[in-house]
């Protein structure tokens, strides 16, 4: 494991944000070193000897049911205790109900629109959808999470996990402001939003087509609009308006709230870990016309993290995404492999002298996230 050594002038440092000067739509990784295919060839080699599928893992549905069982049972609890039960013990039953919500947000959904569930498109598809029952677009997701940021990982104005309507300073590459000296106080607070957030940003996506004024995402088909509508109705009529006919609607409304704020400190917690971190790269394009002087699967090594790769419960729970690296690699997949390549990824990494970052536990990682967000608020 390599130790946290945190690379504070690189975080506090603020070189001018090229792609929010100069906004484009993409920019091309120029470098070819051999190191993607030498990746792929250990990998393909790994799958032949072993005979392992893929996709279509029998683990992956079993996992899937029991999510979805856990889903269904602990909301037919809520409804049943709603109007038996202390209002304590209906939002415990809530905030249970968001850590399972947020499961299979991590093991369900992630891979079935990545294209890592199943061999089948029609069952990606399908599994995809169940985003909507947890109140997050697919298509806004597909788009947000599948292109810009597997694609353009910590590149500021293109990587849209980056972008935090100014509530975090989270690249050495956007302006410094005041407030940042203590964002690594607030953060709990403002991540607690997050699934808020989520749902702003899929209602500014339908109304005007983009999320900020640099992420202009396609045009909906009708189709399209169609999901996306009835997505939202099937959310808040399942998760809100259901359970204030069948109890006070004031512990309706704060469990609701309890399950979102749940959801959101979980899916901060995971997926904050992994980019936004003290060894990872924020790398800007450079020459005219703009480019990456990189090759593109080095560049995700080099602004991507693992950790706690031994905890069995996050190995479960987080559906591979404590192997970030190997997900970036690897997206199409399924993360229950992410465990058995991991060695392989890191044999060619040292081969080509590219690092391999990794912490030994959840806590690490937590940790280093909070000293990189406060390096980051520093004034530059």
């Amino acid at each position: 494991m390599t130790s946290p050594v945190p690379n504070v002038e690189a975080l506090r440092r603020t070189p001018p944000p090229i792609l929010k000067q100069t906004p484009v739509k993409a920019v091309p990784f120029t470098k070819r070193l051999g190191f993607r295919q030498a990746l792929n060839t250990r990998v393909d080699a790994f799958f032949a000897e072993t005979g392992l599928p893929r996709r279509d893992v029998p683990q992956m549905y079993a996992k899937a049911a029991l999510l979805f069982a856990a889903y269904a049972v602990v909301y037919a609890l809520i409804l049943w205790l709603g109007m038996r039960a202390h209002p304590l013990v209906v939002w415990a039953l809530y905030a249970l109900w968001g850590v399972v919500i947020a499961g299979i947000g991590f093991n369900v959904m992630h891979d079935a629109i990545h294209g890592g569930f199943s061999d089948r498109p029609w069952v990606n598809r399908l599994l995809g959808f169940s985003s909507e029952l947890l109140g997050v677009s697919s298509f806004v997701w597909r788009h947000k999470h599948n292109v810009w940021h597997h694609t353009y990982t910590n590149i500021a104005g293109l990587d849209e996990d980056l972008e935090t309507e100014g509530a975090f300073r989270m690249s050495p590459h956007e302006p410094w402001k005041p407030r940042f000296r203590w964002q690594h106080w607030y953060s709990p607070l403002v991540y607690a939003m997050t699934g808020f957030s989520f749902l702003l940003r899929d209602l500014r996506v339908f109304f005007t087509g983009r999320s900020s004024p640099y992420h202009v995402y396609p045009k909906m088909n009708l189709k399209e609009r169609v999901i996306f509508v009835a997505g939202k109705v099937i959310f808040f009529g399942v998760s809100l308006v259901v359970p204030m006919l069948v109890m006070p609607w004031w512990i309706a409304l704060v469990g609701w709230l309890v399950m979102l704020v749940v959801v959101s400190l979980v899916l901060a917690s995971i997926f904050q870990l992994a980019h936004v971190m003290e060894h990872a790269a924020f790398p800007e394009p450079e020459g005219d016309p703009l480019h990456i002087a990189n090759e593109w699967a080095i560049h995700e090594v080099e602004t991507t993290v693992n950790f706690a790769p031994h905890n069995r419960f996050l190995n479960f729970y987080a559906g591979g995404l404590n192997y970030q690296i190997e997900h970036h690699l690897f997206p199409h997949i399924s993360h229950v492999h992410y465990p058995k390549i991991a060695p392989l990824v890191r044999a060619v990494c040292e081969e080509f002298g590219v690092k391999y970052h990794s912490y030994p536990s959840w806590r690490a990682a937590l940790l280093a996230h909070w000293r990189t967000l406060r390096a980051l608020g520093q004034h530059p």
